[in-house]
């Protein structure tokens, strides 16, 4: 610094000096003559400044009272929709509602029942690779966020109001939590309320239950299209596979379904599902999950979805399953049928279910063939140009529902006089040239074909333009071994039902209900009540062999004549239009004698009759009428075999069962059948429960139902039930039935350890033709069916009771083997009361119907009042005995 005189240096700073504390100036009184001060111009408050002052203070009032009133609106709204709000703690605990499975007695599986499909997979069973194309498609933040996402609200938001006025979905921004609790405990409703309520709840569900535990009902309830519920369920409905198996591509696919199942479905809409699936790829590699390698190789992946369904594994059981189905509804209701996980152990066997499928099949076309002619047009397309076209036209024909599994929907291409050429597809084909082939049918394979005009079947075709033209679609099959020959076929018009049944414990082995479940569900096994003719006279032949009459004792072949309670006569016939006059019961039998049937009822009483009829599960009441004895009554083929049964057992009650067992998802069986031993019920004691008893209750004797079973071998061996065993080895029982106009066709038989039952007919009641019998239409579906069933088995006879005996007895120059009991002796009864056929007329008197005086199967009155008796009063033979008209409205012929 400088000297005393104010000198400075170079580079300081040049500034006044100011004292560190300047004295204040003093203060001069007014008027004291000071020097004036200088006056500084007062701020004046214009109307602009006053107005923005107040505007800020308005605002800052109004923001204050904003706030205030939001939180209010906040607080009301939240306190308003968390009311009545269901609550999540039912999550923690949550079964999902699984199909019930249905399996055979090999474990193969039969029928998945369920209103939903629906496969449940636990967490730790569930790939990383399928959560996280999930995750990357669904809620990237999923892991972190509190149950809801912030920052997609708000871009959802933005996004949904610059499309005001505009007809679009608003943008979603859901979480994983969210969507959980919309499907379990919320609606799919798009409404701003419901959008609140939904954000409450998933706050709350991700307070109480962990990420995985979230997620884990996500991937087993999220709706992926096709009726599957879940992630496995899916794999299988789309890729045919089980989770574990998917592609990095596969995953993705089923990840990209969330959005719109519909719009991203492989199969309907494979482009969109294509352009889907690769955003979802790209999500993965943008999260990390997967190698940038790894995206490239899925990316290059081509979309294959294939068609799984249901895994069915035992085919044609739909008519078993069903009424498994109805059994479980019975037993344990809709909802715990549909929704309960049951596994359902049945009596089915596959291999004597394909059988029975076959055989029923094989003889309806057999009929089918011979009496029905052409009725097999599947649909026509007319196109010049078939001949270039015949695959993109067949491509559009679809196939028709119960097609056999070994015929293809061909299209006729060319037809000449006696050759048509056809194309189809055979996709079974590995011979490397293609599924699309060509082949010829020939004139003379098609003789069967015979055309129908003004609905009269026609003789058979002499072109082949009587029955196929260009552009006809048909069904058609291909014989091993033929070269390019086909065979013509179709769906036959007539149906038929077969059960097989295991008699000593009523499982149910196999049931066929009809041509096809697919064309029609309707049972007729179970559900048609039909008239089964003379299926029903073991029923009245053991009735008389109960009150002591001898199987070779004489009854009356002769015409038989009642006043029927509503005025009208009752005069049944014969299938032949004759009499044989004094006959053998068991002949009778083997013959099935409608005269002699009724005779014997007549003797024996309906009243005892009905007593087994109604024992052995036929019919129950049964009608107190005599066309009841010979079948005019209404019944189904699952009574029928139900009541045969019995007669297998020797007069034991059986229960045709169709369940084993039904099993909890918790593996406690809650169900056991009585001829099944169950070592861990949900009932009674769970160690070790005493075996049910199989004894059953005795509906007859044992001594008559053996000598009914005797005399059943002789319809088989030597009566009308001949042609359903041959070829058959083993000892068998069995009866024919025809009805009225030859209307419905039976026949039941046994051994003594199988049983099946077999009925052929329309549904809608007509003449199957003359001669088409029992014996004729049904004895060829038993045979066949049943030398598959009894297929290694030994020749095992029915057992002889202690004291029964087995002795011959002769009948118009044959003698044969009957059984007798302790006592009886052949030829050693005569029964005049059977002989005779009944007491005079004016001595009859039942409960029911009131005999017709003096009358004869001629209506004309006799001398001794016996029906149908010569001039001298004694009782016809069977030369003097003739044909009388008679009336077949009622009973069954043969």
């Amino acid at each position: 610094m400088s000297d005393s005189k104010g000198s400075f240096t170079a580079g300081e700073r040049l500034a006044p000096s100011r004292p560190e504390n300047p004295p204040k100036p003093p203060r001069l009184p007014p008027g004291s003559g000071g020097p004036p001060r200088r006056r500084t111009p007062r701020k004046r408050r214009g109307f602009w400044d006053f107005l923005l002052s107040l505007l800020v203070g308005g605002l800052y009032k109004f923001g204050l009272f904003a706030v205030v009133a939001l939180l209010l609106v906040s607080g009301g709204t939240f306190f308003v929709m968390s009311a009545g709000l269901p609550s999540v703690d039912s999550l923690k605990d949550y079964k999902p509602p699984l199909a019930s499975r249905v399996y055979a007695d090999n474990f193969q599986l039969v029928a998945e029942l369920a209103s939903e499909r629906r496969i449940y997979v636990p967490y730790p069973q569930i790939p990383d690779l399928v959560k996280q194309a999930f995750i990357s498609a669904e809620d990237r933040n999923f892991w972190i966020d509190p149950g809801i996402d912030p920052s997609a609200i708000l871009r959802a938001g933005f996004v949904d109001m610059t499309r005001l006025g505009q007809d679009r979905r608003p943008l979603g921004a859901s979480t994983i939590t969210q969507q959980v609790v919309k499907n379990m405990l919320l609606d799919n409703r798009i409404t701003f309320g419901r959008k609140i309520k939904e954000a409450i709840l998933a706050v709350r569900v991700s307070r109480v239950m962990t990420k995985q535990q979230i997620l884990a009902l996500y991937l087993n309830e999220i709706y992926l299209g096709n009726n599957s519920f879940g992630v496995a369920a899916a794999a299988e409905a789309y890729f045919d596979k089980p989770l574990n198996q998917l592609t990095i591509a596969e995953a993705a696919s089923l990840g990209a379904l969330p959005k719109a199942p519909t719009t991203y479905d492989p199969f309907r809409h494979p482009a969109q599902a294509l352009g889907r699936r690769n955003w979802v790829i790209g999500r993965m590699l943008a999260d990390g999950a997967i190698s940038a390698t790894d995206a490239r190789t899925a990316l290059a992946e081509p979309l294959l979805p294939r068609a799984g369904g249901t895994p069915l594994e035992v085919p044609d059981a739909g008519y078993f399953s069903d009424a498994v189905a109805q059994a479980l509804q019975q037993q344990f209701g809709q909802q715990e049928m549909q929704q309960g996980g049951l596994i359902v152990h049945t009596s089915l066997d596959p291999a004597l279910q394909a059988a029975a499928e076959n055989a029923v099949r094989d003889g309806l076309v057999k009929y089918d063939h011979a009496y029905d002619g052409w009725h097999g047009l599947v649909a026509h397309v007319d196109d010049s140009a078939i001949a270039s076209n015949w695959q993109a036209d067949l491509a559009k024909q679809a196939s028709p529902p119960g097609k056999r599994h070994k015929w293809f929907l061909g299209l006729v291409i060319d037809v000449t006089d006696r050759t048509a050429r056809l194309g189809y597809e055979d996709p079974s084909a590995d011979d490397g040239q293609g599924a699309e082939r060509t082949g010829s049918i020939s004139l003379e394979s098609i003789r069967w074909a015979r055309p129908v005009i003004d609905g009269q079947v026609g003789g058979p075709p002499y072109v082949m333009r009587q029955v196929l033209h260009p552009g006809d679609f048909v069904m058609i099959s291909k014989p091993e071994g033929s070269g390019d020959s086909l065979n013509l076929e179709q769906i036959p018009n007539i149906q038929g039902a077969l059960i097989c049944m295991d008699p000593r414990t009523g499982r149910v082995l196999a049931m066929v209900g009809g041509w096809s479940h697919d064309l029609s569900p309707f049972n007729r096994a179970t559900q048609a009540q039909r008239q089964p003719g003379s299926g029903v006279k073991p029923f009245v032949y053991l009735t008389a062999m109960e009150q002591g009459i001898q199987p070779d004792a004489p009854v009356l072949d002769a015409p038989f004549v009642q006043q029927m309670p509503d005025g009208t006569v009752y005069r049944p016939g014969n299938f032949e239009n004759n009499f044989q006059g004094p006959v053998p019961i068991y002949h009778a039998l083997e013959q099935s004698l409608n005269l002699a049937t009724l005779n014997l009822a007549r003797s024996i009483g309906l009243d005892a009759i009905a007593k087994n009829f109604e024992a052995f599960g036929i019919v129950n009441p049964m009608p107190p009428y005599y066309p009841s004895a010979i079948g005019a009554i209404d019944t189904t083929l699952w009574n029928i075999v139900t009541g045969y049964a019995a007669l297998d057992e020797y007069g034991r009650k059986i229960t045709p069962t169709l369940i084993d067992s039904v099993t909890d998802p918790d593996g406690n069986v809650i169900y056991q059948a009585p001829n099944q031993a169950c070592d861990n019920c949900a009932s009674g004691d769970p160690g070790q429960p005493p075996l049910p008893d199989l004894s059953g209750p005795p509906l007859a004797d044992a001594n008559s139902v053996f000598q009914d079973i005797t005399m059943m071998k002789g319809v088989v061996l030597r009566g009308t039930g001949v042609a359903a065993v041959a070829g058959i080895s083993q000892p068998v029982a069995g009866k024919t039935g025809t009805t009225n106009n030859n209307n419905d066709t039976w026949f039941t038989g046994f051994t003594p350890g199988m049983l099946a039952g077999c009925w052929v007919g329309f549904d809608s009641p007509q003449s199957l033709g003359k001669m088409q019998t029992g014996g004729t239409v049904c004895g060829p579906i038993w045979n066949e069916f049943m030398k598959t069933a009894l297929a290694g088995q030994p020749a095992i006879d029915f057992p002889v009771p202690v004291g029964m005996t087995l002795l011959p007895t002769s009948f118009n120059g044959e003698t044969v083997t009957e059984a007798f009991k302790p006592g009886q002796t052949p030829g050693a009864q005569t029964n005049d009361d059977l002989l005779t056929g009944a007491p005079p007329f004016d001595a009859l008197t039942t409960a029911t119907s009131q005999p017709l005086p003096g009358a004869t199967g001629a209506g004309s009155p006799t001398p001794s009042g016996v029906p149908g008796a010569t001039a001298d009063g004694s009782a016809p033979t069977a030369a003097s005995a003739q044909p009388q008209a008679i009336d077949k409205t009622l009973g069954g012929l043969y």
